[in-house]
């Protein structure tokens, strides 16, 4: 497939895998600059990685394909130095499960908590939760109050099932299932896949994507629709 050299991909480290398989089906090879996704804890942080990040392009480079979304207003009031083009899309888990043309920020439902990891081993929420209380040192009453709060929160894990992760095995589909009974929240598969990021390096840039140039600020009311 035939490439504009001086074209980079910027994205989310969290979906490292997701980048690769698509320049694989695509057979390109654009260079990518990965933004450390431990900032996806604070808009803030992410926000002047991004900036840093782009203040640092290669030399020569004039356009950036972004592989993530608004992420809570991490692009809020970025201003590109070169082209930008940015999926109209509200964070990494949407946009792995837009498979269609139909301009939507946000795929997921309400009181559902989604799993996408290539590798199941992930740390569990279950896991997660005990480790918080243990550090703060809550006591058995507390501890269960806290649980029963974070049960409240969802209905429903599902497992975003793409080809690059083993969703379908017993494994994977067990070590979920540790969440799931552990928040009473029901189990299920959703498909995802490549198809947006396939897209944007592609250059099919249609009413899914935005196409910023060079300082103008991207911006909520631009990207989510």
């Amino acid at each position: 497939m035939r490439q504009n050299e001086n074209t980079v991909i910027l994205s989310c480290s969290s979906l490292k895998d997701y980048v690769e398989e698509a320049q694989r089906k695509l057979d390109t090879d654009i260079p990518v600059i990965y933004l450390n996704k431990v900032y996806h804890r604070d808009p803030n942080e992410m926000r002047e990685h991004i900036i840093e990040k782009l203040t640092n392009l290669p030399k020569g480079t004039d356009t950036v394909l972004v592989t993530m979304g608004y992420c809570g207003g991490s692009w809020e009031g970025v201003q590109p130095p070169v082209r930008l083009v940015i999926p109209k899309i509200d964070d990494c888990v949407s946009l792995v499960m837009q498979l269609t043309d139909e301009v939507r920020s946000d795929l997921k439902e309400p009181r559902h908590f989604y799993v996408r990891e290539k590798d199941p081993s992930r740390e569990s929420i279950k896991a997660i939760f005990e480790h918080m209380a243990k550090g703060q040192d809550l006591d058995e009453e507390t501890t269960e109050k806290y649980h029963k709060y974070w049960q409240d929160m969802y209905d429903e894990i599902d497992i975003i099932d793409t080809p690059i992760n083993d969703a379908r095995s017993p494994e994977y589909y067990e070590k979920v299932k540790v969440d799931s009974d552990w928040l009473d929240a029901r189990l299920d598969y959703v498909m995802g896949g490549t198809y947006l990021i396939e897209k944007l390096i592609r250059g099919d840039w249609d009413e899914q994507f935005l196409v910023l140039g060079p300082d103008q600020p991207a911006s909520k009311q631009k990207i989510l629709i």
